[in-house]
């Protein structure tokens, strides 16, 4: 009931500051009508593009939209960067001991530095590595790889904007995992 009662608030908020917003930018007066007699209230006649009430979406719904937003800036940053090997992949496994399917992205030069170094581990010539070896060994390619999204960032508009809708996406869904665990306790 709460839940239900704050959704319908934070909907009305929205909804009055975009009529708000539209009041404001100005509108001319045949866009205006009243809806009776009785009520005597101004009904703007303008359509509403796109209404988007995040607070009313499942965490899978969330989850896969953040998928397809990384899916949309990872394809633009590797049909845009100077080299494959700063190219993001994705790739979907179940990690030991769980069913559960786990979605890694992380740069090709990576990868290829993972596959290397297991490969001489496993020959007897490397040595044990974790994660954490891996992007140390690396800090030079992310350096470079940070260098590309700034460039890219600063030359397309609506790249930075896609990367800003991914993060504002990737903070409501930590927010509602928040709430929604917190409830639980």
């Amino acid at each position: 009931m709460g839940r239900r009662l704050s959704l319908g608030l934070t909907f009305y908020f929205l909804f009055d500051a975009s009529v708000s917003t539209v009041l404001a930018q100005g509108f001319d007066s045949s866009e205006l009508e009243t809806e009776s007699d009785a009520i005597q209230k101004p009904v703007l006649r303008t359509p509403i593009e796109e209404i988007t009430v995040i607070g009313g979406q499942s965490l899978n719904d969330m989850r896969m939209k953040i998928e397809q937003t990384e899916d949309e800036v990872y394809a633009f940053f590797n049909a845009n960067n100077s080299s494959n090997r700063m190219d993001i992949v994705c790739s979907t496994r179940r990690p030991t001991g769980t069913n559960m399917r786990k979605r890694e992205c992380e740069p090709r030069f990576l990868k290829e530095l993972r596959v290397l170094k297991t490969r001489e581990s496993r020959i007897g010539i490397g040595i044990v590595f974790n994660q954490e070896d891996l992007v140390d060994w690396s800090s030079e390619d992310f350096a470079n790889l940070q260098n590309e999204m700034l460039l890219l960032m600063a030359k397309h508009p609506e790249f930075s904007d896609k990367l800003a809708e991914l993060s504002d996406l990737v903070e409501d869904h930590e927010a509602q995992v928040k709430e929604m665990f917190a409830a639980e306790q």
